[in-house]
């Protein structure tokens, strides 16, 4: 009599089990993948990589391609997928909202199929926002080459139309004689180098204006400059300021000339990032205890003291600087414009990692790079919200 009333009993919870299982187990499975589909979404999205319109049909593929074994895993699994897009704010403080919401169902078990219950049904969604992240407090210090090279041509050029002037001899009746005379005669195309100076001050106002994209209240990023030739004296250095377009200013007014010297300049850079006068500001302005610290390195030349034991003591210190630098959480990007065997070691050296360097061998190459890091600075952040 016991065994005939448990074996309904024992059958019924099994039932329970095996079905609640099935259900835990697809309810994760389609909330990983409309988890995945609308992070890769909103990323593509900000990066630029599809457009809204393509949006959609981006989600559905991937979140598809993410449940394809399913079918496999569960009895009669069917899914259906839907997609929303929306976005507030234009340009680059575009912020992309996809929600992947899906509803999942699989056969029953054979008893539960018998009671009449004959699916699994679940439901689940996910949000994701995807924005550049102006809300990460940074410290940057640029840290540029003026010496007496980045005087020379770029190798990119301008064209202007400028006067031309004509002479002729015309008769002067207070001299009595014949005179030579200057007169504009039209107007004619010329041809100019650009030196590398120009090019560099174009790189650092591309650079500065990305972050002060990111951060138009100056509540977040902090930025510095610090020129070097053969000496870094007091005129060369501007301090971190949160009045970004400052710096681009301090850029604007650089000379080219003198040597090569980098050990003074990255020593204040360093001192400059790292330092708790830093932190501090920070702190009373938005509350972080540890901004994100960046120092840009460029050269286009090598260490020039007169000797090669000098030159060989002036990278050693130099790394040490950026050895410093590292160890303290500083990420260094490191610029080579055209700069010779000697300088791009250096610059590798101190360089965060590979994809850190840069080796720009054009006055084009230069400005991305420059553009680059900032992209990188302000990097794009993508995070679930729901």
């Amino acid at each position: 009599m016991m065994a005939g009333i448990l074996v309904p009993v024992v059958f019924v919870a099994g039932s329970l089990v095996i079905d609640t299982t099935n259900a835990l187990s697809m309810k994760t499975h389609l909330q990983n993948a409309a988890d995945s589909a609308a992070l890769a979404t909103t990323t593509q999205l900000a990066e630029g990589t599809i457009t809204e319109a393509q949006a959609k049909d981006y989600a559905t593929v991937f979140f598809n391609g993410q449940v394809a074994d399913a079918t496999r895993n569960f009895d009669a699994f069917t899914v259906v997928p839907t997609v929303n897009v929306s976005h507030t704010g234009t340009g680059k403080k575009t912020v992309w909202n996809v929600e992947v919401a899906a509803v999942g169902s699989q056969n029953s078990s054979a008893l539960a199929r018998i009671a009449g219950k004959n699916s699994l049904d679940v439901t689940i969604s996910a949000t994701s926002q995807s924005a550049r992240d102006a809300s990460n407090p940074i410290s940057m210090m640029l840290v540029l080459d003026r010496s007496g090279s980045m005087g020379w041509a770029s190798g990119q050029t301008t064209t202007q139309v400028q006067p031309k002037y004509c002479t002729r001899w015309v008769w002067s009746w207070s001299k009595y004689s014949w005179q030579q005379e200057t007169y504009q005669c039209g107007t004619e195309t010329v041809t100019t180098d650009i030196p590398k100076i120009a090019v560099l001050k174009d790189a650092v106002g591309k650079l500065v204006n990305h972050i002060v994209e990111a951060d138009p209240d100056d509540a977040y990023a902090r930025i510095g400059a610090v020129a070097y030739n053969n000496q870094t004296n007091h005129g060369d250095k501007f301090n971190i300021t949160w009045d970004k377009p400052k710096v681009t200013e301090f850029a604007n007014g650089f000379s080219a000339n003198g040597g090569t010297y980098s050990v003074d300049a990255m020593k204040w850079a360093y001192e400059q990032v790292t330092g708790v006068g830093e932190v501090n500001a920070h702190f009373s302005k938005n509350g972080s205890k540890d901004p994100s610290k960046f120092i840009v390195f460029m050269t286009d030349g090598k260490n020039e003291t007169g000797s090669t034991s000098g030159d060989a003591y002036a990278d050693k210190m130099t790394k040490q600087h950026c050895q410093s630098a590292k160890d303290a959480g500083t990420t260094i990007f490191a610029v080579a414009f055209q700069a010779p065997p000697e300088g791009q070691s250096l610059l590798k050296a101190c360089a965060s990692g590979n994809s850190f360097y840069y080796d720009a061998q054009s006055a084009d190459e230069l400005t991305k790079a420059f553009e680059a890091i900032g992209e990188e600075a302000v990097k794009l952040t993508t995070r679930l919200t729901n």
